[in-house]
Parts: C-alpha cells; structure tokens; sequence
C-alpha cells in the first residue's frame, strides 16, 4: 500500500472566506530563500579573494588551484540530482537543512587546510554539502508561489545570489583586514583555551567565520518552514488559494516513479536547458575563479586592489536577472506565450554577452577592460531568471529532480570544466584565446534555446495506467 505524501495538497481546498484579502507569508519565505542564495555565492565565491594567500601558504601551483575550484563543481554537479530526489521524496525542510550544515561545516574546515590534498578535499566535501541547494530551492518557490510570479521570484533570487557572490571579495576581504589588526590579534591571543588563533593566518580565520553563518540561518528556518504552504497556520485560505491557483491537483507530490525517471533523462526541453547551461557556465565561471588573476597578470592590478573590480560584473548582472525576471513575466502575462516571454532576452542576452567577453582582451585600459566584463554578464544574466522559470515550468510536480538534471549537467561541464581547462589555455595560449573560447561557448549556450519548450511538462499525467510519459 503506497504511503501518504506528507507534502501533498488536500484533495478539498478550504473555503474562502468572502472578500478576505491573502496574508503575506509568502513573503517570509522568499525571504529566507533570498538569504540562502546569498550565502550559496558568499561561500563559494570567498576563496576567490585568498586564492593567493592560500597558493602562497600551502605551496599550491595555478594548475593546482585549477583542480581546487573544479573539485567544488565536480561534487556540485554529481550530487545535484540525488539531493533534488531527496528534497521530492522527504520534502525541502528537512533536505535544506542537512545542506546548509554540512557546507557550513566544510566550509569552516576550508580554512583548517595543510596542503594541496586538504584543501581538494575539503573543497570536494564543500561541493557535497551544497549540491541541492538550488533544486530544493526550486521546489520551496514551485509551492510557495503564484504560477505567474516564478520569473520575478527567480529574478529576485538569482539577483541575491550574484550579489552574494560579488560583495563576498569585499566582505571577505574587509573580514581579513580585521582579523589583521592588532586589536583583534590581541583579543584573540588572551582568548582562554584559544590563545591559538591570534597565530593563525587571516585567511584560516575567515574560512571559520564563513562556516558559522549557515547555522544562524538553519536556527531560524527548520522550526518555521513547513513543506505544505496548508501547514502553517499564519497562511489564511485566500493566500492558499492564491498559491494553487493555476497548478495542478498533483503538484504537490513527490514520489518519483521509474517512468518519470525514463522521462527526465528523454525529455528534449531539459535537454536543452541544461546544454544551455553547460556552455553558459563555461563561460560565466570565469568571474568567479579567474577574474582577479587575469586583472593581475594583464593590468597589474593586485588582489587587494581588485575587489571592487571583481565586484562589479556580479552586481551588474544581479540587477539584470531581476530585470530579466520582470520583464519576461510581463511579456508571458501580455502574450500568453511562455516561449517567446522565458526567450526573448536568453538568445539576444547570449549574443551581446559574447561579443563584450571576446573584446576584453583586446582593449587597453583597466576600465575599459572591466566595464566590457560588466556588460558580458549584464547580458548573460538577462536571461538567468527567464530559464530557471522554465525549468520550474518544465519540472512541474518534480521540479527538484528537474533542477538536479539541469544543474548536473550544467556545473559539471561548465564550471567544473573550466577552472582546471581555463588554467590550462592561459597559462599555454594566453588570455585572447581563453576569452575568445568564453565567446564561443556563449553563442553555442543561446543557441541550445531552440530545443526547449516551457510550455509543457516534461512529464504527463493521466487517468491511464501508462501514468507518467515523455512529452516531445
């Protein structure tokens, strides 16, 4: 006898009451969602800052680096699907919660690193940790919001996420220099028991700090959250409503059977979309991985004196993914056509991203060379909150597994790819070649669009014992 889905919508929706006006809990939760995604970027993005300290300290060569950033990814993407099926099958409260506890921890075991194999390990483990968080972050938004918010959400979400990632070289950065000053050494030298960590570098102390953050969050999020919007008693029946209008009755459930499996991995759009991704990381992992080091070597801009210049593409394409997300959810509501609302920016975003991201090189001064950076990921993050809307969309009742897939793929041969090729080409070719091979890859990104449709499931569901079909 199959088991009840403890996440599933009442079959009988509560009466509404006449002219109630929807409470706002919602709200809380995008809130808490926006503070993860944040820290996801914070924490991955951090190392970024120190990269010279930590290769200067541990004797660790630019390819080695190279294998230190990819281990991340690498874990990332293979445990994407696997944490997206928990989330489905357990619900997200309690997956997000072992997701940001055990980054958390491996994070702060970061800065406890004694030499190359540490370090790739503790990166590798961080990777682990992490891995889900944006799947499970998928499936929060899928039941906690109107159908016709998900783009302004994502958008929102995704500028938090950029922006956690460009404000973590500076947060970071001015965490060193506390750390540095003699007041804190001092504090920290009379600490009882703990006399040892006025020693220890600045860049060590920063990594344990980093790690203490996700346990705030988790204190606040795992007694409050409930899976089911239904759960929470502050949620009165006119959001309740609001919240599943426009779903289907199935949308809440989150048992994957081995048909929905066969459609996930032959389903053309998530195909696409996660292509789409492959290249696109490949291309935007640069600013969060070789960005300081290009400043260094072509401009002699040091590390220290860079933070705001590696700070500046990230926050231009925060504000455009939240752009992105408003403007293709107005089309979708003006048109009707997800297609051309969740496309319009992603192919033209993807064209203008290559051409300013094969410029970079070729121009002469620092400011010329960062304000083309800018651009690039302006445009590149244009269609950021469009596509995971229709990941979300394509996904339906799995979009955890959905988003898994598409991030897999798209972490694994992106970002995990190009650290380790990226340190490769410019330490043999030079940075023209490494940039001009960012371009290509951005057009080949747009061009994946073709194959995905938002408007329909990956899945379909009916009263036929076939159940669950691939939709082409």
């Amino acid at each position: 006898m199959p088991q009840a889905d403890p996440t599933a919508q009442s079959a009988v929706p509560l009466p509404l009451a006449r002219g109630a006006r929807p409470t706002h809990v919602r709200y809380a939760v995008m809130g808490f969602l926006c503070v993860l995604s944040f820290l996801t970027y914070f924490d991955r993005v951090c190392i970024m800052r120190v990269q010279e300290n930590v290769q200067r300290d541990l004797q660790i060569t630019d390819r080695q680096m190279g294998w230190v950033f990819g281990a991340f990814w690498l874990a990332y993407a293979v445990f994407e699907i696997p944490t997206g099926w928990w989330g489905d099958r357990f619900g997200s409260r309690r997956t997000l919660t072992r997701i940001v506890l055990a980054w958390s921890l491996f994070t702060a075991l970061s800065g406890c690193a004694t030499g190359f194999f540490s370090l790739l390990a503790f990166r590798f483990l961080f990777g682990v940790g992490e891995a889900g968080a944006y799947p499970n972050i998928a499936r929060v938004q899928s039941r906690w919001l109107p159908a016709d918010a998900q783009a302004r959400a994502g958008g929102l979400l995704w500028l938090v996420a950029r922006w956690g990632g460009a404000l973590s070289p500076l947060l970071f950065g001015s965490l060193l220099r506390l750390f540095d000053s003699p007041g804190t050494r001092s504090l920290l030298t009379h600490l009882p028991a703990l006399g040892f960590l006025g020693h220890l570098p600045a860049w060590r102390l920063g990594f344990l700090t980093c790690g203490l953050a996700g346990i705030g969050w988790v204190a606040l999020f795992y007694p409050w959250f409930r899976d089911d919007p239904a759960e929470r008693a502050s949620v009165n029946a006119a959001e309740l409503e609001l919240l599943r209008s426009n779903k289907p009755q199935r949308e809440a459930s989150h048992r994957a059977e081995a048909r929905v499996w066969s459609a996930l991995f032959s389903s053309p759009s998530l195909w696409g979309l996660a292509m789409f991704y492959v290249f696109g990381s490949f291309g935007w992992s640069f600013f969060v991985t070789w960005m300081p080091k290009y400043l260094l070597q072509a401009h002699n801009i040091d590390y220290a004196k860079s933070e705001w210049m590696s700070a500046l593409p990230l926050l231009s394409g925060g504000a455009a993914c939240l752009a992105g997300g408003w403007i293709s959810d107005a089309i979708v509501r003006v048109t009707g056509r997800k297609r051309l609302g969740r496309a319009a920016f992603l192919i033209a975003g993807r064209v203008v991203a290559a051409a300013a991201i094969f410029a970079v090189p070729h121009v002469r001064t620092t400011h010329q060379a960062v304000a083309l950076m800018c651009i690039s990921m302006a445009a590149f993050d244009l269609g950021q909150a469009p596509a995971w809307a229709a990941i979300i969309e394509v996904g339906g009742a799995f979009a955890g597994i959905a988003a898994g897939f598409v991030n897999t793929l798209g972490n694994f041969g992106g970002n995990f790819v190009q650290p380790v090729v990226g340190a490769q080409i410019f330490s043999r070719w030079g940075w023209p070649t490494l940039f001009a091979a960012y371009a290509a890859s951005y057009l080949i990104s747009g061009a994946m669009w073709l194959l995905v449709n938002p408007e329909q499931r990956f899945y379909r569901e009916d009263t036929t014992p076939r159940g669950f079909e691939v939709v082409v």
